[in-house]
């Protein structure tokens, strides 16, 4: 009887111990890459630049599969302004491949590397909207953005 009773302790031990260490790792994972990352640059203008064009990815929620993030540009002085609606993109490895769509209604496709402390990001507009002033696309090259914060809260846009 008491074999019987230690044979249970130890299977249910085994088992709580082997869901801990598959799961600890998605954790850590999320916590690794999430977070608000940016590029800024200076431009050459005769009007006063108050605020510097940048470049933003948010990185809300990664699992094993799964990437859940935002694109947002500004322009000179925040104008203009495009962003996407969150996405949630299909991951392999640190590689997310991902369809958008912008606030202006131009639209591509993007692939995003996910390292320590920074992003690789490669974004592709397959459709240009009327009226259209700039654009998320990077020119056939991946852009380095660097994590500024821990922030995860996305803007909540629909389109």
């Amino acid at each position: 009887m008491k074999r019987k009773r230690f044979s249970r302790l130890l299977f249910l031990m085994l088992t709580i111990m082997i869901t801990v260490t598959f799961y600890q790792p998605a954790q850590a994972a999320s916590g690794k890459y999430t977070g608000t990352y940016t590029k800024t640059w200076s431009v050459s203008s005769n009007m006063t630049v108050t605020i510097k064009p940048s470049y933003s990815v948010i990185v809300n929620k990664v699992t094993s599969t799964k990437v859940r993030l935002q694109l947002e540009k500004l322009g000179v002085n925040g104008s203009p302004i495009y962003a996407t609606a969150p996405i949630t993109a299909k991951r392999k490895g640190n590689t997310v491949s991902f369809k958008w769509k912008d606030t202006w209604g131009n639209s591509g496709t993007g692939t995003l590397k996910l390292y320590k402390g920074y992003v690789k990001l490669k974004v592709k507009q397959t459709y240009t909207a009327r009226w259209n002033r700039s654009t998320l696309d990077t020119s056939g090259k991946y852009m380095k953005i660097y994590r500024q914060s821990g922030n995860t809260k996305m803007d909540n846009i629909d389109l």
